[in-house]
């Protein structure tokens, strides 16, 4: 029973040293992995892309402005020719019509340096969409109508393709990034392993802009052609890449 007894006791000291090595191997795996990532090199580039998507539709921004003795007399006769002029684009089916601003200033004459009212001026304008192959028919009957400013027309394409376009464009930017990201790697002897992080900053749309035409288009004949042009979606990408 003396042999038993002590065989025991010697088990009992043994468990708690082997408990504690564990602690000690742990906390110098942690230690270096502490090092390595503290040591981590890290280079972060930017990568741009972009894609040119045809046009198919033009928006269009155009009223009509009036001048009388007195305020009502500038409101009324902007009401009753911005309401022939709606009708019209109503008429030909145009998308999106919305009226974009309405305004009535009062006018003035400088004589002798001083200033005399002499009336009111009244304006009022809306927006649409239109296929840009029908963009001047439209333009020209709402001249007809009564519309006597044409302040914008810009060229979009539809969603549809501006999505594709971006998703192209994202992935044009990557391959800028990991290109730019090789090169330099390289000439400084270094080999790139993994990609850190990404960041994709937002997408950029530019829509081509025609020159406006201005109020003498109503004295015009025959209707200006209508072209439109190319939108550019840009998209950048920002990598962290160990090496």
């Amino acid at each position: 029973m003396r042999h038993l007894t002590t065989f025991i006791l010697s088990l009992a000291v043994c468990i708690p040293s082997v408990a504690a090595i564990a602690p000690s191997v742990k906390a110098q795996e942690s230690t270096a992995r502490y090092s390595e990532v503290k040591n981590e090199r890290v280079l972060t580039v930017t990568g741009r892309g972009e894609r040119l998507v045809k046009t198919s539709k033009a928006r269009i921004q155009l009223g009509v402005k009036a001048d009388a003795k007195t305020a009502i007399a500038a409101q009324t006769e902007v009401a009753r020719q911005a309401n022939n002029i709606v009708s019209r684009l109503q008429q030909l089916g145009v998308e999106k019509l919305q009226t974009t601003s309405i305004q009535l200033t009062p006018t003035y004459v400088y004589e002798n340096n001083r200033q005399t009212q002499t009336g009111f001026t009244a304006q009022t304008t809306v927006s649409f969409i239109v296929a840009i192959e029908q963009a001047g028919k439209v333009i020209d009957a709402a001249v007809a109508s009564g519309a006597n400013q044409i302040d914008q027309i810009s060229f979009i394409a539809t969603d549809a393709e501006l999505n594709a376009a971006k998703q192209l464009a994202l992935q044009d930017a990557v391959k800028d990034a990991h290109a730019l990201s090789n090169t330099v790697l390289s000439a400084l002897g270094f080999t790139s392993k993994t990609v850190k992080s990404i960041q994709i900053g937002d997408s950029a749309i530019a829509y081509p802009v025609a020159q406006p035409r201005m109020e003498t288009f109503a004295k015009v004949a025959d209707a200006l052609p209508i072209l439109g042009g190319e939108q550019k979606v840009e998209a950048t990408v920002n990598l962290q890449i160990t090496y």
